[in-house]
């Protein structure tokens, strides 16, 4: 059958990538050819492979190969992991000929060579830091197994102890002493005389889970078995000298382990003095994401195994182990095979393209994609019980398509489906294989440079081979099934109505939490255009996905590349980490879905913000005449301040009502006046009222950059002769960049003198009146509207803010009758008529809660707290030669810049550019503004949890990056 090679360009994570596609006319034909018939008659009935995957290769490259017949596939089995790039990978290729041509054997037993060195510096190159840092190597024979018993045996000769444990479901090997630790009871069942003291525990196994619990319950279960084994003197169960374990289960049908149970069962073998063995024959080099699968969890094994990939497609296997442990004595484990040169330097290379390459992260991101497609598939029909697996490590299960149970309930498995489907895929084109319980998984091991396009194919072929086998499910559900299926996705009353609701709350908030305990940096660093292909590649609109697939996938994709609030180094803008009081308020919030416009939709909350307003007022200094309402923050807030400036002087000076006429023919005569330092919102408030930017006059600056009251009393002298119409003052308690706060008792004399509305901008600064510093907010009683945002120095989540009317009757402006929200006749307060929105968040909740359990006092002190910190951060800036304070504190902000110690450089420049590094390298995330002309560095305390030790680690941060992009600059 001739078969065509399709080459796609396609920008694939930023990359243009040729990705050939096979493309089928018709059926592969699969019966046996010359060489396949050769091969049964010479070759042992022991052969494996040629009996479901019945081809004779002829030649391969990339994620495809070719059979002897011409006809060509894509191949995701990969010699079973171990070309983890591929076939013919042509920079391995040109590293093994030049190899070839240095003249150096092929093979060295154990005596180094230059090959060698550089295998062994790459490797842990390749490593996590913390575990190269304090190991050694031993190579072992050219197989996986050889590095097992390797194992066992320096784990045995260490500990003094002969006992091993193994899991339900491993495989390690084909050896006497790797059988032994085998799960597949089928392929020992003639072997006798195997590796003795060998126990089996509970593997983690959601869809067949042996205490019938699933997910992190099932596993905390399967790990207080073990704890509680070997506490248990009667347990039978001699204290073993390790415990051996795949990071992934790759032949028991690739089930991976969760991050939480590796690091239990690390913190058990510790505390029993047990060395913990991870085999990554399989899972390691790149598949799952990582460099290596138990890297997510963070925890130290005491041996590592490795082969398959390790040696970029030749044969090799390694250990790499604690330094501790290195009991050998010389020539006590030997293999005349352990030197193969030439597999040294196909591993280097393989590593070195992966870590230069980014390939770990990107089979991360094909992974996702190709699990994706995978589940879309099982929601298509009836064979498939789970899909799992990490990054281009997957499995899927196939069960019985009628739905059969077995005697524990779960899914039945469907051995002999598994084949026909795996025969039918090769019959189009793709190679998979099978393994797991009764070989009912079919598992996908593609080398790490697949693409979308070739991911894309094997979907495909892999549902037109389910589908020739086993009829699509229905799509079209009775109405009544339908009704029920979207229950599922809403909050109930009664009796179990907010079960699913818990359920999500609880996984939410363990996703978060495990977000917030393994954040290391402010941002992941990863590159903004993979960022946006992953998200580009979500599943919007398409199939939907279970709930707790979705919270996990906004956890690995969303949460993980946000910017963390939270951490040390994320100090650029008035971006506060939130109290917990104020989260929980959010849960409340969403669950309870008030509307804050009509008391019929909002009854306990519209008592709630009218409570928490009047103790605003008060503190504030306002009388009993003032009240205020929620809002979105500064922007809303100083919009509605100056809209009521507006539509009060229109009132006075031609008793117009705005609201039902327009704007006068004066208008356009109307003007603000601001510093040169106030918000931008004055001139986009203006902009939406109708006057227009220029309305808003901005007058000079003292040097401290507050508002120069001579000049605004000159500038409005000044507009008043050319027969313009100043209305409104605003003063501002908190400037963004300088956090400078005008005299807001000059300002309000100023607005007396002239007949003006003051509007104060008090959005970062508002937090002042609860600390002892409050006295620098005096005159702010005066103002007629103030702004204040609680997302700020108030440390509530966005968004959540107020504005302030000294007199409650202004409300009446932007009141409007609508009969069904307000009713003249209405007893009950409906806040609608307070705000320019209707709908509204219960966002006064937040607050409530948050002075109900820290208190004002709390807040106040976090806030004196802040203001210290901000000089003595000041002062350490101050300090360092390679940094110039630009201004001294008045807030929380600190302005500087970096100038280095070398002269004649373009100072902007590079301090834009250590931002952006500090940006996408997930160092930190600083703020940028400008001062005097001159491109700055800004850090904005908002965090009254940090110390001065966290500035100081951030400057060296910066430090370090000022002098890498120093020298980029002078080449």
């Amino acid at each position: 059958m001739n078969i065509v090679i399709m080459n796609y360009t396609t920008d694939t994570l930023g990359e243009n990538i040729e990705s050939p596609i096979p493309v089928l006319q018709g059926l592969h034909d699969l019966t046996p050819d010359e060489l396949l018939l050769s091969q049964e008659h010479y070759e042992s009935e022991v052969r494996s492979y040629p009996r479901r995957l019945p081809v004779a290769i002829a030649k391969a490259s990339g994620v495809l190969v070719e059979d002897s017949r011409g006809q060509t596939y894509l191949d995701c089995l990969a010699g079973a992991g171990t070309l983890t790039l591929g076939y013919n990978h042509p920079e391995i290729n040109q590293a093994l000929i030049e190899q070839l041509n240095a003249g150096i054997p092929y093979q060295t037993l154990d005596i180094t060579t230059p090959a060698k060195d550089h295998f062994i510096r790459e490797l842990m190159a390749f490593l996590p830091q913390d575990f190269s840092e304090n190991t050694k190597v031993q190579f072992c024979g050219p197989s996986g197994a050889d590095a097992v018993e390797a194992a066992i045996k320096l784990a045995k000769q260490t500990t003094g102890r002969n006992t091993i444990a193994a899991f339900h479901g491993a495989y390690h090997g084909m050896t006497n002493g790797t059988m032994a630790m085998m799960g597949n009871l089928g392929t020992k069942s003639r072997r006798q005389g195997l590796m003795a003291d060998v126990h089996f525990l509970p593997f983690p196994y959601d869809l067949r889970c042996p205490f019938g619990l699933q997910g992190e319950q099932g596993a905390r279960q399967g790990l207080r078995y073990i704890e509680r084994m070997l506490a248990d003197d009667e347990s039978g169960v001699q204290k073993p000298a390790a415990i051996i374990v795949e990071p992934v289960q790759g032949e028991g049908g690739v089930i991976p382990a969760p991050a939480f149970w590796l690091q239990e069962l690390r913190r058990i073998t510790e505390e029993n003095g047990i060395l913990l063995i991870f085999d990554e024959i399989q899972c390691g080099i790149g598949k799952t994401g990582e460099h290596f699968a138990f890297e997510e969890s963070g925890v130290k094994p005491d041996i590592l195994c490795l082969s398959k990939a390790v040696g970029g497609g030749l044969p090799m296997s390694l250990l790499v182990f604690d330094k501790e442990i290195d009991t050998w004595l010389p020539g006590e484990h030997t293999g005349t095979f352990r030197g193969n040169q030439l597999a040294m330097v196909s591993g280097a290379k393989a590593m070195e393209i992966i870590r230069r390459d980014n390939l770990a992260n990107k089979a991360k991101i094909t992974g996702d994609y190709l699990r994706r497609g995978l589940e879309k598939i099982a929601l298509t029909t009836s064979c498939i019980a789970e899909v799992r697996g990490k990054g281009l490590m997957l499995g899927v299960e196939i069960c019985d398509p009628e739905g059969g149970k077995n005697k524990f309930g779960e899914p039945l498995s469907a051995p002999e489906l598994t084949i026909a489907i795996q025969r039918a895929a090769l019959e189009r084109g793709l190679i998979i294989e099978k393994g797991g319980r009764e070989g009912s998984v079919l598992r996908f091991l593609p080398p790490i440079i697949i693409t979308f396009e070739q991911i894309d194919f094997a979907l495909k072929a892999l549902q037109d081979a389910i589908e020739s086998l086993v009829e699509p499910t229905q799509a079209v559900q009775p109405a009544d099934t339908l009704q029920q299926n979207w229950r599922d996705h809403f909050i109930h009353t009664g009796k179990d109505g907010a079960e699913s609701f818990e359920a999500a709350m609880n996984a939410t908030t363990q996703a978060l939490k495990k977000i917030f305990e393994n954040t290391e940096s402010p941002y992941s660093g990863i590159d903004p255009t993979v960022l946006a292909s992953q998200i580009r590649h979500a599943n919007l609109g398409e199939t939907p996905q279970s709930l707790d697939d979705v919270i996990e996938e906004t956890s690995e994709l969303i949460a993980k590349n946000s910017i963390i609030v939270q951490h040390p180094h994320c100090i650029a803008h008035l971006h506060t980490p939130p109290l917990i009081p104020a989260v929980a308020a959010e849960a409340f919030i969403t669950a309870l879905n008030q509307s804050m416009d009509s008391w019929d939709q909002a009854s306990a909350a519209t008592f709630v913000e009218q409570e928490v307003t009047d103790w605003l007022c008060q503190r504030f200094g306002f009388d009993e005449k003032a009240d205020g309402v929620f809002t979105s923050g500064g922007t809303q807030s100083n919009l509605m301040g100056l809209l009521m400036a507006r539509d009060n002087a229109i009132e006075k000076i031609s008793g117009t009502d705005v609201q039902k006429d327009g704007l006068p023919d004066y208008a356009d005569k109307l003007r603000v006046i601001s510093s040169k330092n106030s918000h931008f919102t004055m001139q986009k408030s203006a902009s939406l009222l109708g006057l227009g930017e220029h309305a808003v006059i901005c007058v000079d600056t003292y040097s401290d950059g507050t508002m120069d009251i001579e000049s605004a009393d000159a500038t409005l002298a000044a507009l008043k002769a050319e027969g313009l119409i100043p209305f409104a003052i605003t003063g501002t308690a908190g400037t963004t960049d300088h956090g400078a706060i005008d005299d807001l008792d000059d300002v309000a004399m100023l607005a007396k003198k002239h007949g003006l509305w003051m509007h104060v901008d008090a959005a970062y600064g508002g937090a002042l009146m609860l600390s002892r510093h409050h006295a620098r907010l005096e005159g702010i009683e005066r103002a007629d509207s103030l702004t204040i945002d609680f997302h700020k120095m108030f440390f509530q989540p966005i968004s959540c803010g107020a504005v302030i009317l000294k007199d409650k009757n202004h409300f009446g402006y932007i009141r409007h009758h609508a009969d069904y929200l307000n009713r003249e006749e209405d007893v009950l307060p409906n806040l609608v008529d307070k705000s320019i929105a209707t709908t509204r968040r219960f966002d006064a909740l937040k607050l409530w809660m948050t002075l109900q359990n820290v208190g004002p006092q709390a807040l106040g002190s976090m806030v004196d707290h802040l203001l210290n910190q901000t000089q003595l951060v000041a002062d350490m800036v101050n300090n360092r030669s390679q940094f110039e304070l630009l201004a001294a504190p008045c807030l929380s902000t600190v302005l500087f810049r970096y100038v280095g110690v070398n002269q004649g450089l373009d100072l902007d420049y590079l301090n834009k550019q250590i931002r952006l590094d500090a940006l996408v390298k997930g160092r930190a995330v600083v703020g940028e503004t400008v001062v005097d002309g001159n491109v700055a560095l800004k850090f904005t305390l908002l965090n009254p949890c940090l110390k001065l030790s966290d500035f100081d680690s951030l400057l060296n941060e910066l430090e370090s990056l000022a002098d890498d992009a120093v020298k980029q600059v002078q080449g």
